[in-house]
């Protein structure tokens, strides 16, 4: 079980194992200290409830591959397509259907962007919906702003 996440100061990414540890998580490229939170919900119920990182309790599923190779893929099977006559492109969604069942899904914090992998799948984890996408958005920003 692992999280992949962006440090809020450096940007830099990080893949460190589950569970962290309790209260701080210092990054080691711009030495910020990252406050966790506890990491013990997981055990408790076998489920993701909280993020680790950034405390949000709203998460959704996706599969775990590169959007960017996914959009690479498809874009050359439209390039190709009128010189293949769309076969490319049906070629393109059979190896988009065999990713689709061959990939394990992968948890991803709507708040922090955290993927969480190796994490049993809850059912109140579903796909990406842009409306609570939008929700927790102003969400942080309201948090932001009553902090300062």
């Amino acid at each position: 079980m692992t999280v992949q996440f962006h440090c809020p100061k450096c940007e830099r990414l990080e893949k460190v194992p589950i569970p962290l540890s309790v209260g701080s998580w210092s990054c080691p490229g711009c030495r910020e200290e990252v406050p966790t939170f506890d990491p013990w919900i997981l055990a408790k119920e076998r489920s993701l409830g909280r993020c680790f990182l950034c405390g949000g309790e709203r998460f959704y599923t996706q599969r775990d591959f590169n959007q960017r190779i996914g959009c690479l893929v498809a874009g050359l099977g439209a390039a190709l397509s009128p010189f293949t006559y769309g076969l490319s492109l049906l070629v393109c969604l059979g190896i988009d259907l065999g990713l689709y069942f061959l990939l394990k899904e992968a948890t991803v914090c709507y708040r922090c962007g955290a993927v969480y992998r190796g994490i049993p799948i809850d059912s109140r984890h579903q796909a990406f919906d842009l409306h609570v996408a939008a929700m927790v958005e102003e969400e942080r920003k309201y948090l932001e702003s009553a902090s300062k």
